[in-house]
């Protein structure tokens, strides 16, 4: 077993992906899909059988998801008057 994570499944070849390979990466061993759009799937598990797996389908990409902390919009007061 490699190292579990979230991980992008993203499909760059041309027309849309073949649904057997949706299907065999919605079947990768203790794999969960998270999210779901016509070319990328956001999901759980282990980067070892994914990687394996996205080797065997041609035009799928395999990358960590990152996260990034986006500031807090709203202005603040430094001091109060007085």
């Amino acid at each position: 077993m490699g190292t579990r994570g979230r991980f992008i499944l993203r499909y760059t070849g041309a027309g849309p992906p073949l649904a057997a390979h949706v299907t065999r990466l919605r079947n990768v061993p203790g794999t969960k899909v998270l999210d779901e759009s016509d070319r990328m799937l956001l999901v759980e598990g282990d980067q070892e059988d994914l990687e394996a797996t996205t080797r065997g389908l041609d035009g799928w990409v395999l990358t960590p998801e990152r996260t990034m902390s986006i500031p807090d919009p709203r202005k603040k007061i430094k001091d109060e008057p007085g």
